[in-house]
């Protein structure tokens, strides 16, 4: 029969579901919304970065350009100057003591002496015709070389003069018989290597970057240098393609890669591609050799199409575009453009780079939430399960009682709420009931006699008195309850107050957000034609609004979120136990920490901070971590005071914090005071009310002196007073017992 009255399903198991599902939807939402948001600012971020990059890299590398065409300045400068010496000296003996002619015609350098890794190399083809000039012109390239090689070897592969006859003078410790070595017909006066330099093809007579050689793999400076309005030398060096492609390949953001290319098309540098040795450089646009003749493993044609798309889509680019979009990759590239050579540095990015970590931000959010969800609905589970499962369960056996004729029922008289009231009236009806069938029954039975029903008369009274004592005693206790509830009514009261500005603030911001989010999707879904620019503008003006109302949003919630912790802390029930503890220690301790902490919020505010204390003050029962606690707000009030008056007196204020303890029999005392804007008499007595501050908003949350009191008077069992003088100084008097064993 009992069990025809309990209900099939649980209420509380219901309400969860419902409450779980709803709430598990809205964590997905705000999932799917955070990985969109935080998708476009990563992606914002990494554009930006990739952009950057490309200019750092592009700065590095012309950096090593123009040092070259700097150099080559220089040494023309010195070739120069040196032919010039040259002309008036006999340049017979030294040239006869440099080369030797070989059984094939050329000259080059005798060997007695000759050490390669030191020295110039010297190469003259057959046929020349070797008189003064030309002597003048070879010794003046080999001084210049022979002075200036080594310096610039830390920085160039190699230097080198040639003239216009086909000779040269070259320093290159790494070859250091290539002069040796040269078949005689390598060096030929119609190579474009020699022709490069001659004023039918290069009249400006600038210098000039030449393309990619091979043996080893390099591109060259070529640098015309003329007497006398005579082109009479061309001085070289050369730049390794491997180095730059080590460092290229070496200086990519993380999940992006570099790659060079020319504007006519020739691939310089590509990290997924390598080229055989002496192979030139593959031609993007047209290129007819084999392609396993130039790369060790041969390009795919997607590798082909795909090097295309991007060598295309940066020669399209408007003038001054530095990152560009390639959608049919989902790709980004920023392009920076390195003078003299006249190459493009592209960065390559994938949009998948940053979607990923975009998605590892949004999981750790969606697990987050989820978790936050489980313990929220094991919390509610708890709670429901004690405020109405088992009250409700209490009600149902009372009435299977009362249905069996069991009228002795009782409930918990604690609550105040509805259920409580349900459960006093339904005693009061039971025992009503009771009654009534009581009298019913005496009825029935008859008057046995007087005495007997006086008896029973004086029973009935008895139990009305002690019906009427036991509500006396449950007024009594709701009395005491009603006490302690409007104590708690202040408290929250206080807290309602301090945390509705900061979600006033949390609500406007995000009202105008939305109204600025409307705004922004109106300028994304009618765009004006001919005004892209000024809507771009007027859209990233929206977002720069966003993220500033965002900043205010998260800004405005710790405030709120510090409000609550600062309560949490104020209402913690202290477990600590006491300890023989030396207060002068402590204090010290919290004086410097309190110290470092001024130092940290006012860097250039100089306090000087006093201690005086007593040594016969020896040890004291504390818990120190509370106790510590307490004296680090009071200095912290005494820091904020004295930094004030600071601003509002000027340079010719000293601000002072001191510290005093005073052994006082069974007692110590401890002052702690500072020279500052001091406390007006009529906020004296409120300022160990919770949530009370003299601090402007968003500066202090008016527990500090609330928690201390606490910490003091309740904790230790002292005693706490504030002695002030408005605009002079204020002291904290903190009075503790020696011990709390005998109290």
């Amino acid at each position: 029969m009992l069990s025809a009255h309990r209900p099939r399903s649980s209420l509380a198991r219901s309400t969860l579901t419902q409450m779980g599902v709803r709430i598990a939807v809205i964590t997905a939402l705000a999932t799917l919304l955070s990985y969109l948001h935080i998708f476009d600012v990563f992606l914002e971020d990494a554009l930006a970065n990739l952009e950057r990059d490309a200019a750092r890299r592009s700065q590095q590398e012309q950096a090593l350009f123009s040092q070259a065409e700097g150099d080559h300045a220089v040494l023309r400068q010195a070739l120069q100057e040196r032919m010039r010496i040259w002309q008036s000296l006999d340049p017979n003996p030294r040239f006869d003591s440099l080369v030797m002619t070989l059984p094939d015609g050329t000259l080059r350098n005798r060997l007695e002496e000759f050490d390669g890794t030191r020295m110039p190399c010297i190469f003259i083809p057959s046929g020349v015709k070797i008189d003064a000039d030309f002597r003048r012109r070879l010794l003046a390239a080999y001084d210049v070389v022979e002075r200036h090689g080594a310096v610039l070897h830390v920085r160039h592969t190699n230097t080198y003069v040639t003239l216009p006859e086909a000779a040269i003078v070259i320093y290159w410790p790494e070859y250091p018989r290539w002069c040796q070595e040269l078949k005689p017909e390598a060096m030929n006066p119609d190579f474009e290597f020699f022709t490069v330099s001659t004023p039918e093809r290069n009249p400006q007579r600038r210098m000039v970057w030449t393309g990619i050689t091979e043996e080893p793999i390099s591109i060259s400076l070529t640098t015309p240098v003329d007497l006398g309005g005579r082109h009479v030398a061309a001085l070289g060096l050369d730049l390794l393609i491997e180095d730059l492609r080590n460092r290229t390949l070496g200086d990519s953001p993380p999940g992006a890669y570099n790659l060079i290319f020319s504007d006519a098309g020739e691939l310089i540098v590509h990290p997924g591609i390598k080229m055989k040795t002496g192979a030139f450089a593959y031609n993007i646009l047209r290129e007819d050799r084999p392609l396993e003749t130039i790369f060790e493993q041969p390009l795919s044609a997607e590798q082909r199409i795909h090097l295309r798309a991007i060598f295309e889509r940066v020669q399209g680019r408007t003038p001054g575009q530095k990152v560009l979009e390639l959608a049919e990759y989902d790709e980004y590239l920023a392009v920076a453009w390195l003078n003299g050579p006249e190459w493009h540095l592209v960065t390559v990015l994938p949009r998948s780079t940053v979607s990923s970590v975009a998605f590892g931000a949004a999981r750790y959010l969606l697990v987050f939430g989820l978790v936050s969800l489980l313990m929220e609905l094991i919390i509610m589970s708890w709670v429901l399960k004690r405020q109405i499962s088992q009250p409700l369960q209490a009600f149902t056996q009372a009435t299977d009682q009362v249905t069996a004729g069991d009228f002795q029922i009782s409930f918990e008289h604690s609550r105040n709420d509805e259920l409580g009231r349900l459960a006093q009236g339904f005693e009061l009806m039971a025992h009503e009931i009771q009654r009534r069938e009581a009298a019913l029954r005496q009825v029935n039975e008859g008057l046995e006699s007087r005495i007997e029903a006086r008896t029973q008369e004086l029973q009935e009274k008895n139990l009305e008195l002690e019906t009427t004592l036991t509500q006396l005693e449950e007024t009594q206790e709701l009395l005491v309850e009603k006490e302690r509830l409007a104590s708690l009514g202040a408290l929250m009261a206080g807290i309602a107050h301090e945390i509705k500005n900061p979600l006033n603030f949390v609500n406007n911001f995000a009202q105008l957000s939305m109204g600025l989010v409307e705004e922004l999707r109106e300028e994304m879904t009618q765009p004006r034609p001919g005004q892209e620019a000024a809507s771009r503008e007027r859209m990233n003006e929206l977002l720069d609004w966003l993220t500033q109302n965002v900043g205010k949003i998260e800004e405005h919630g710790k405030r709120a979120d510090s409000i609550l912790r600062n309560m949490q802390m104020h209402s913690h029930v202290r477990a600590n136990a006491q300890e023989p503890t030396d207060l002068n220690a402590l204090l010290e301790e919290q004086l410097g920490l309190s110290a470092q902490n001024a130092r940290l919020l006012y860097p250039d505010l100089e306090i000087l901070f006093r201690k005086d204390l007593d040594p016969s003050s020896q040890t004291v029962d504390l818990v120190p971590q509370d106790f510590g606690r307490a004296l680090l707000n009071i200095l912290g009030n005494s820091v904020y005071a004295v930094a004030e008056k600071r601003k509002r007196v000027g340079e010719g204020f000293a601000p002072e914090v001191t510290v005093s303890s005073r052994s006082e029999g069974a007692w110590v005392t401890v002052i702690i005071r500072d020279n500052g804007i001091g406390i007006p008499r009529q906020l004296r007595d409120k300022v160990f009310s919770p949530f009370f501050t003299t601090k402007p908003a968003g500066v202090g949350t008016g527990l500090g002196l609330s928690i201390a009191q606490d910490i003091v008077v309740r904790q230790h069992r002292g005693e706490i007073r504030i002695d002030s003088e408005e605009g002079q100084y204020t002291q904290s008097i903190i009075v503790l017992p020696r011990s709390t064993a005998k109290r």
